[in-house]
């Protein structure tokens, strides 16, 4: 599976996370991973788990790193969605694996270009500017 794909559905599994987060439902992360990704856990891409562990244990860390970036903003009026790709990038970032920050940016940006609303990868793009 292509790095890019892996991206798209770790952002899905976030998405997931948080969707359940907020109808405040128990998260078992390997059985939400096992449905997106449509794979027994220890099949899915190492990168892949790596992101995810590390989202859901510094998950209040990178809120608030998150929050502190928003301008204005509060996380809990972002979409779910923009959500799922800021939480994704930091982690990504931050504890998986060392890489140009422009790099993770980039992904993100092609992510909320394919999937937000139109102008949204400008927030995303400004947000992990400031935090990465």
């Amino acid at each position: 599976m292509s790095r890019n794909k892996n991206h798209e559905l770790i952002m899905q599994a976030l998405y997931v996370e948080l969707t359940h987060i907020a109808m405040k439902e128990e998260i078992n992360l390997p059985l939400i991973m096992e449905g997106v990704f449509q794979t027994p856990f220890n099949q899915i891409d190492l990168f892949a788990r790596g992101v995810m562990i590390k989202a859901n244990k510094n998950f209040d860390k990178i809120i608030s790193e998150l929050t502190k970036a928003l301008q204005g903003w509060k996380w809990d009026r972002i979409s779910r969605l923009a959500q799922a790709i800021l939480i994704m990038s930091y982690a990504h970032y931050k504890y998986v694996e060392k890489v140009d920050k422009a790099v993770v940016i980039e992904i993100a940006i092609k992510l909320a270009k394919k999937y937000l609303d139109l102008n949204e990868h400008k927030f995303i793009n400004g947000v992990l500017d400031k935090v990465l």
